[in-house]
């Protein structure tokens, strides 16, 4: 994105670099007429070329997070929102009301492409406020519908796939270029390029077959002239393939022409059938991989490094302890299902939706409405002393849990250290317990912990959401990480005496510590169903708010280094229309569309 803000020194090479080509198109003018149409050929093709790139870089910085330009985008943003918002959901309404209906995938490059200026204004959070008033049925039933969907985790995880694709193309790639000149520029340099080598090569025939040329070429000049006209040809058969079988803009332009009307059928036919032979929808997107990062192992690791690795330390070389595991399928199905609870079981919109700050609401209010959020399952076989444990004990424990942990008055780093020991601790805790290794608990499980070292990644390697309080917590946190790990033996000893307590050890001196045990006490005392269920509403709720206020500028960096999840829980909210169902707040202009049509009327009566 750094690169999108120096179009104007490509500019100036574009302009120095043909000035210069006209001196040597000048030169050549006063010798071999023969040579004269292809070399205006290349320059014309070079000139295009260069001036697309120029142009792809202009285009894309427009849109970088803080570009000087990024304001003037917004207005128009809005006004693409109130058109497409109500097709968009509409559209995807109709796709998942069939139930008889399969993941289609050309149904589902219709809707990202028809909605593809929506999601890219809404990555670059370039959509103003909704300007749709709180009772406007936009996307009435679609979380329901969603819900009772079979393909639903197939259906979203894919359509935010290419959303993200197609907003990849756009920021980083020439295959983003939008109009109809910019589709018909790489066949029409293809052309030109053969046509200049098919020249090149009828002059060296002409020049063999007749002994009275004027003109004499060496054949070091041939043969380089050959491998560079060739391998213009080649570079531009590449390209084609380039953008049929590496992005999703043939898509694009299909759904572009068929609302041109019938005047491009014929290339729209020929168009599609191509894109079908490629296969491009089972391609792989991203590189679907989770990194990880416990704090606790993390810190144990470093107390038991060598004395080289130390020395290294202290010159500024640290050794990365982060690891990385496929995003699961059991992690997109609970970060679904949990979101897609969180939208039909509570009641307070406004509130349950708030995004600005991060206050456990979410797993308050699963508390608050404890049977629809914990108890709409079938209980999984439990032990005796799990079956003492009935869902109003399961509640108080779970409301003394969240009270403890102060998740409504904590700053948000803060409690992602305090939820990620209390996930650690209960994950020791439980792993005893038979029937904790199947079903439906060991999803969730398996869910929180992954989770819960994804966010402490963002948090401590990627520096998401720190401040400087931020920055104080995490090195607190680990200082007392591993002065507590250099009073026991290993890694499973430390998380035993933070659950079980020790004579020997005040936990009073480690805060985090403490805190932790008293709150994973409370949780250990609920049946592993609801336990686990309510630590992976904190972690959805915890990933939901950093998708949304890490800022665009990550997320658009990131799309070039194989996407991280998080870029793809905003895609997700977006498909679900979660950032667009709570109430905004007040605007200073909130009638702006009304204020404009009244000028516009009163100064053209």
């Amino acid at each position: 994105m750094e690169d999108c803000a120096l179009w104007k020194r490509h500019l100036l090479n574009l302009a120095t670099q043909s000035a210069l080509a006209v001196y040597v198109v000048g030169k050549q003018w006063r010798g071999d007429r023969r040579l004269v149409v292809p070399m205006l050929l290349m320059f014309v093709c070079g000139v295009g070329k260069y001036a697309e790139r120029a142009w792809d870089l202009r285009r894309a910085g427009s849109r970088a997070p803080g570009s000087s330009s990024i304001a003037g985008h917004v207005t128009g943003a809005r006004r693409e929102f109130e058109r497409e918002v109500f097709w968009y959901y509409d559209r995807l309404n109709h796709i998942v009301a069939d139930n008889n209906l399969q993941l289609h995938f050309e149904l589902v490059m219709d809707l990202a492409t028809r909605g593809f200026q929506l999601s890219l204004d809404f990555l670059m959070d370039v959509i103003p406020a909704k300007s749709l008033r709180p009772g406007t049925d936009w996307n009435e039933g679609l979380v329901a519908r969603i819900k009772s969907s079979e393909n639903r985790a197939d259906l979203v995880y894919r359509l935010a796939e290419v959303h993200l694709s197609l907003i990849y193309d756009y920021l980083y790639t020439k295959f983003g270029g939008l109009g109809f000149l910019s589709i018909l520029h790489r066949p029409t340099t293809f052309v030109l390029t053969s046509v200049a080598l098919s020249l090149f090569l009828i002059v060296l025939v002409d020049q063999k077959g007749t002994s009275t040329s004027s003109y004499y070429y060496y054949r070091a000049d041939i043969t380089i002239s050959y491998i560079l006209l060739i391998g213009a040809v080649a570079l531009e058969i590449s390209s084609i393939f380039m953008w049929f079988m590496s992005s999703y803009w043939p898509y694009m332009t299909i759904s572009y022409l068929k609302h041109r009307g019938d005047r491009h059928k014929a290339f729209r036919t020929m168009l599609l059938i191509i894109v079908r032979c490629l296969g491009r929808d089972s391609t792989v997107e991203w590189s679907r991989k989770l990194p990880q990062y416990n704090m606790i192992r993390a810190c144990n690791r470093e107390n038991q490094a060598g004395p080289l690795e130390k020395m290294m330390r202290c010159v500024g070389i640290e050794r990365d302890y982060s690891t990385h595991v496929v995003v699961s399928l059991e992690v997109k199905k609970v970060l679904l299902d949990q979101l897609l609870e969180i939208a039909t079981c509570t009641s307070s919109a406004a509130e349950k939706l708030d995004f600005a700050n991060f206050r456990g609401q979410w797993a308050r209010n699963g508390v608050d409405n404890w049977p629809c959020f914990f108890e709409n399952e079938a209980e999984p076989p439990c032990s005796s002393e799990d079956a003492a444990d009935r869902p109003s004990s399961s509640g108080s424990a779970a409301q003394d849990a969240l009270q403890i942990s102060a998740v409504q008055e904590l700053d948000f780093v803060s409690s992602a250290i305090l939820w990620h020991f209390v996930t650690d601790i209960c994950l020791l805790g439980s792993q005893d317990v038979p029937h904790e290794a199947t079903g439906e608990i060991s999803r969730l499980r398996r869910s929180s912990d992954e989770l819960s070292n994804y966010i402490m990644y963002l948090v401590v390697k990627c520096n998401v959401m720190l401040g400087s309080d931020g920055y104080y917590v995490v090195k607190v946190a680990r200082r007392d990480v591993i002065l507590f790990l250099g009073m026991v033996v290993d890694q499973t000893d430390f998380v035993q005496i933070i659950r079980d307590g020790d004579p020997d050890v005040n936990l009073k001196e480690f805060p985090a510590l403490d805190r932790a045990h008293r709150v994973s006490s409370e949780l250990l005392k609920m049946n592993a169903h609801n336990r686990w269920k309510l630590i992976a509403l904190v972690w959805v709720e915890m990933l939901c708010y950093v998708a949304q206020n890490c800022g665009a500028k990550f997320h658009a960096q990131h799309l070039s280094s194989g996407e991280e999840f998080v870029t793809h829980v905003k895609m997700l909210l977006f498909i679900l229309g979660f950032p667009l169902r709570g109430n905004s707040k007040e605007q200073l202009f909130p009638s702006e569309e009304i204020e404009e049509r009244k000028f516009l009327k009163s100064s053209h009566p």
